[in-house]
């Protein structure tokens, strides 16, 4: 009895300490687990360079950590290096005239084009004079005649500003002609004309003055609809093209949201930097005395530990393959996608082949954003240059090839290299990303891979068990 009191003391003052050491270490489990991850991915090439010191571990793990970091951050820095410079060019190059420019042309493409600002305010004009007449009822006669005279005025100016600034008499009139038909458009404004004209005949009565209005109103908001289109196109053309004073506005409040993320982006870089600067050289120490002393803390871990030997070298197997074939599915994921969009772009005639391809690959990295971030803009880059055909071509493309690849390559390497199945592959590491973040691509198919080697030991020892008392008998 006072043996199984001191068990249970002690087994409770384990679990409390344990506890306390895990809040403790609780900032560094990542940078710790990185270093253990990079120690199974490189430690072919840890074994190549211990060899070629003959055995001193130290010098050789002192290397190999150099080289992990030589291999790791130099094609980031590489990447970010030229990804600032291509950004410097790029906006070097361009100014705000050339930005009116493209916009211009983009609303043009996709059917938002305003027409001119003089012919917006003959409609408006035209429009306010046609709702005058339809109150005119009780107006009098030389009142309603002034404004009969204006709207024949104003609608023969319509006319003569829409033939020439809608080039009207050309094979195509205007992008901002919604119906594209330069016939129906003079037959409406004809039509239109030849109903203001019927205002100068002889006085009617009122009820044939106002059902003459009526006409009037419905075909001018046939030539409405020509040039403008629909109540909901013309609300999207409205917010496709905004006055100088609502530019102003937005200017006014980009500008104030730009400071607010700087000074927000300043502040969280102050907080955060010095945690990730200890968070590096938490992990740049530990991979080298991971590779230094790792067999030993092996060995010490697993006299420690209670579990048979046999199962925490299956469980030590299963880490080393699964780990490698996450991180082998990952980075191959994202260099095929990288490869695939980069033929694309080349076939496409887009430049900077190189940089694109790279971005792509490093986007590709990050779950749940992938390559589309990068292939999506030139997609519509090339849509704004004209090149309507290649940039369709290039959308279907990457949709097909390089967005699907990622759920082609990950099942298959994850299925290929453990024995996950690919559909329990795929959902890990979706499960892992939405419960742990980035890291969860990682951590999500060894949870599984794990789950099913501890349910292998369990029924293996489960079999034991019964074995005995069998014996026994």
């Amino acid at each position: 009895m006072p043996r199984l009191a001191s068990f249970i003391t002690l087994l409770v003052i384990l679990l409390a300490i344990a506890a306390l050491f895990l809040r403790v270490m609780s900032s560094f489990l990542l940078p710790l687990f990185l270093a253990v991850l990079l120690v199974v991915m490189f430690r072919p090439l840890h074994q190549w360079i211990l060899g070629r010191c003959r055995g001193r571990e130290r010098i050789a793990a002192g290397l190999t950590t150099l080289a992990i970091l030589a291999i790791v951050l130099l094609p980031m820095f590489w990447v970010l290096i030229q990804a600032g410079s291509e950004a410097k060019s790029l906006v070097g190059s361009w100014n705000t005239q050339t930005l009116k420019q493209k916009f211009t042309l983009l609303r043009e493409k996709i059917g938002l084009a305003l027409p001119p600002q003089e012919i917006l305010d003959e409609l408006d004009k035209v429009g306010k004079l046609l709702d005058q007449l339809s109150g005119a009822v009780d107006t009098k006669a030389e009142t309603v005649h002034e404004t009969c005279d204006d709207l024949d005025r104003q609608v023969h100016q319509l006319q003569r500003d829409v033939e020439e600034l809608g080039d009207l008499d050309r094979t195509q009139p205007a992008y901002w002609v919604v119906n594209r038909d330069a016939d129906a458009v003079r037959s409406h404004l004809r039509r239109l004309d030849e109903d203001i004209h019927a205002f100068n005949e002889p006085t009617p009565g009122a009820g044939e003055f106002m059902a003459a209005v009526a006409r009037t109103r419905v075909d001018f908001d046939v030539l409405r609809y020509d040039l403008l289109g629909n109540s909901l196109k013309q609300w999207l053309k409205q917010q496709a093209n905004p006055g100088e004073e609502q530019l102003a506005a937005l200017r006014a409040q980009a500008e104030e949201y730009a400071d607010s993320l700087a000074r927000g982006g300043a502040q969280y870089a102050g907080s955060v930097l010095p945690e990730l600067l200890v968070g590096v050289g938490v992990l740049i120490i530990s991979l080298y005395y991971f590779l230094a002393d790792g067999p030993a803390m092996l060995k010490t871990f697993m006299r420690l530990s209670p579990l048979d030997d046999r199962y925490e070298e299956e469980l030590l197997k299963e880490f080393t393959t699964v780990s490698r074939a996450v991180v082998v599915a990952t980075l191959l994921s994202a260099v095929v996608q990288g490869l695939l969009a980069g033929a694309g772009y080349f076939f496409a005639g887009l430049e900077s082949v190189a940089l694109l391809t790279m971005l792509t690959m490093l986007f590709a990295l990050i779950p749940f954003v992938g390559g589309t971030v990068v292939w999506l803009p030139c997609c519509l880059w090339l849509f704004v240059e004209g090149r309507t055909m290649a940039a369709v071509a290039l959308f279907l493309y990457c949709l097909v090839f390089v967005a699907m690849s990622d759920n082609v390559v990950k099942p298959w390497v994850l299925q290929g290299q453990s024995n996950l199945h690919p559909l329990l592959a795929l959902l890990s590491v979706l499960g892992g990303v939405k419960a742990m973040g980035p890291i969860g691509i990682l951590v999500g198919p060894m949870v599984v891979a794990f789950l099913q080697a501890l349910l292998k030991m369990f029924q293996t020892e489960l079999f034991a068990m019964g074995q005995k008392p069998a014996a026994e008998q």
